[in-house]
Formats: structure tokens, sequence, C-alpha cells
């Protein structure tokens, strides 16, 4: 419908014109946010997220939820703006896959958010519909579809563009989790952010650590649980049989411990516990 066939029937209604002007602003507003500028890309205005992000967001990742639960209109109108418009719904919105990948990142963030902040106050994300709930049966729109996050980290994310680098990208609201950044990832700026954080996540004693002592390297469960994302990326690109992950890793590491990862083929790997409290700035 467009607005001037939805302003023709408001016109002719006759309820109240204060009714009428009401449901008249909450329309415009609506289409204006569907039809989403372009500002932060060619293709979708992201800047309601990054307002949220960089509002409610700290430098370590950490989210002040309490803060954000009653002051959720950036974060609404971020989610409206999803379901409206997505790489699937408007093709042509989405000139190149860093559009395509930079809206799913974007959108699973801001669906966990959104998650979160409707629950709220509770001290997991295990603790929304019951352990994996949230991510089975919880439920986004995007460009008119229903997904879980799941569906859009598994099916989408991994499966479309095999770039093993998002699991440094997409938060789950947990500790354990890649730090939250403070700002949206952008198209025109995505193989760097995404360098960087991969960069950041690798250097984080929490998810890599090497013990030379006891020539053993302690990983981040999504190296277990993804390690075929990343050994398969590495397989592909520099044409290595049966990679393993410290083949990725190395990419990454510091020079000393590069040189020790080539030295010691064959060091033992430990996946530390993952935690799973809430990345929530209050506790």
């Amino acid at each position: 419908m467009s607005r001037m066939t939805i302003r023709r029937a408001l016109v002719g209604d006759k309820s109240s014109t204060c009714l009428r002007g009401l449901v008249w602003l909450m329309t415009f507003s609506f289409l204006a946010a569907a039809e989403g500028a372009d500002s932060e890309g060619a293709g979708f205005d992201h800047s309601a997220l990054n307002r949220v992000l960089s509002t409610h967001v700290d430098s370590s990742g950490k989210v002040d939820y309490a803060r954000l639960k009653v002051e959720p209109a950036d974060l609404d109108a971020y989610v409206d703006q999803l379901a409206a418009i997505s790489p699937e719904s408007h093709p042509d919105r989405f000139p190149d896959r860093a559009h395509r990948l930079a809206y799913w990142i974007n959108a699973y963030n801001g669906f966990v958010l959104k998650g979160v902040v409707d629950a709220y106050p509770v001290k997991s994300v295990k603790d929304i519909k019951f352990l994996s709930g949230f991510f089975n049966r919880t439920w986004f729109t995007a460009g008119g579809e229903e997904y879980t996050l799941n569906e859009i980290e598994h099916g989408i994310l991994r499966e479309r563009f095999q770039e093993p680098r998002i699991h440094a990208a997409i938060n789950c609201a947990s500790v354990g989790c890649p730090r939250l950044p403070q700002e949206i990832f952008r198209p025109e700026d995505l193989e760097q952010q995404l360098e960087r954080g991969m960069q950041f996540f690798v250097g984080e004693e929490r998810n890599v650590k090497l013990d030379p002592g006891t020539n053993t390297i302690y990983l981040s469960s999504i190296f277990d649980w993804f390690e075929d994302d990343f050994t398969g990326w590495v397989e592909r690109k520099h044409g290595v049989d049966d990679a393993r992950i410290t083949d990725y890793l190395v990419l990454y590491l510091e020079p000393n411990e590069r040189l020790y990862l080539e030295e010691h083929p064959e060091i033992r790997m430990e996946h530390l516990k993952y935690d799973w409290a809430l990345n929530d700035k209050g506790r």
C-alpha cells in the first residue's frame, strides 16, 4: 500500500482527528524506517543499531541491559527495519557480498540484544526459554521471514559465506563470546573489521593461551565447536591438506608463538569451559 493510499484511507475515516493523526504518525514512522536511508551503507541503514552499541556497550563488550531496557527506542526501530528489509526480500539493496554479510552479522547481534532485553533481568541466555531455547525457539523477523538465531548463524552466516571470522564478530550475549563491539559492521570497512576482530579474539588469553612448559595450547570452545570452519578455510585458501586448528591460529599469533607452533606440530590442545554468564555491565 502506498503512502498516498494510506493517507486517503485515513482522511476518509469518520473517527476523531486525533486518532487519525496518531495512526498516520505511526504508519509514516514505520514506512520511513522500513525504507531505510543509506547513511551506513549502499543498501541498509544500520545507524539505529550503531547508536545502541555506542551508548549501551562499554569498551570491554559489556552491555548496560538495565538502561537499554528502559531506553529501547533505537533497538526497537532497528528491529522494525530488519523485519521489513533483508537481502532476500530486497536483493537490489545489497549489491555485493560485503553488504549481505554485514547485514546478517549486524542483524544477529541486534536480535540477540532484543531477545535479552525482552527477557531481562536474566543471568544467562540459557535461562531464556530453557537451555538452548533462546537460539532454537525464539523467532525474529528479517525481510518478512521468521528466523531463529541458529538459522541465521548456521544456515546463513556459516553455510552461505563460509567466513570463519564471523566467529569473532557475532555475539551471543555471554561472557565466553567474542567482545561485542561499540560500533556496527559496515560493508565498506568489513574486511578490516573482521580481520581486527579475529586478531583481537586470538590475542586474548581467555581464548588462546600457549603454555610451552606443558606443550599445551588452551583454546576457546569456539575453536572446538566450529573447528571445520577454520580448518576448511585454510585448506581452501592455502592449499593445506588435513589442516589443524593451529594452521589457522598461526595467522594471528605473535611471531614467537607462531614459531613455537611451527616447531611443535603435535602440541596438545585443551578447550576451555565456555562461560554462559550474561555479558551484563551490571554483574
